[in-house]
């Protein structure tokens, strides 16, 4: 017998209050706090804390962010922001394509736009120093996680994630499944030159992904979807996500 086979069932009703339990903010506080306790006293070997060096490292964090934004509006973290690498904004175009091939439907923008952060996420992990990915038109060549998002645009945009020929802009079960590294090697110009660290990780994370969407059991595999999420936000499914699709447009120009 395995010690698996050997350990008492956890009944569900127990295994959903202890995660819940995980996830509360007050024991994560607690964690963080017995982390940072066993750091300062020099229990880690990989870690040091110098509590006599906080305050230069808050100026120098409040320094930089004064030079770069004098006004102090810190524009938001997030794969969107990603996207405007170089001055230049690429996701408001797809979404007023994405708008008018639906006839302004802001669910049918929105399904599209989720399919496309999920994927683009899940692939921003480090590329090494090495990597770099140069868009067409611009010429630029961007590395780290701005070159990981400008690729994965492109590729989206391409229908590099989509097994419907005519429906590119979209991320599915089927091709997300069947996706391999020469795929993905193609989507961020992957060369001996230009190596991208954890290629194979990424392919199989999509490939997990794929397999995890066709699990849900869709009644077409096919159209089987990122979506989903969304879908089920909207349809009062969630218990902590409302979708106000009347408030998208509102959303996108404050974060834009």
């Amino acid at each position: 017998m395995t010690e698996s086979e050997d350990a008492p069932a956890i009944p569900a009703a127990d295994r959903a209050a202890a995660l819940a339990r995980l996830r509360s903010p007050a024991l994560i506080r607690t964690r963080c706090r017995r982390i940072l306790d066993a750091v300062a006293a020099g229990r880690s070997s990989h870690f040091r804390f110098e509590p006599a060096r906080l305050s230069a490292a808050a100026d120098l964090v409040a320094d930089i962010t004064r030079r770069r934004y004098p006004n102090l509006a810190v524009p938001y973290h997030s794969r969107w922001r990603h996207f405007e690498a170089g001055g230049i904004d690429r996701h408001t175009p797809l979404r007023l394509q994405l708008l008018e091939q639906s006839g302004g439907d802001q669910r049918f923008a929105a399904r599209s736009l989720v399919d496309l952060a999920v994927v683009s996420v899940l692939l921003d992990a480090g590329a090494g120093a090495a990597w770099t990915w140069q868009e067409d038109g611009t010429g630029m060549r961007i590395g780290r996680s701005e070159g990981l998002a400008l690729a994965s645009l492109q590729g989206f945009r391409a229908g590099v994630f989509s097994s419907l020929p005519g429906e590119p802009l979209r991320a599915d079960a089927a091709r997300l499944q069947g996706i391999d590294e020469a795929d993905l090697a193609a989507v961020f110009q992957v060369s001996g030159t230009n190596p991208l660290v954890g290629l194979a990780g990424r392919t199989r994370l999509l490939n997990a992904l794929g397999a995890a969407l066709a699990r849900l059991r869709s009644p077409a595999l096919i159209r089987t979807r990122c979506r989903r999420i969304l879908d089920a936000v909207a349809a009062g499914r969630s218990s902590h996500f409302r979708f106000e699709p009347a408030r998208l447009s509102a959303a996108a120009d404050l974060v834009a």
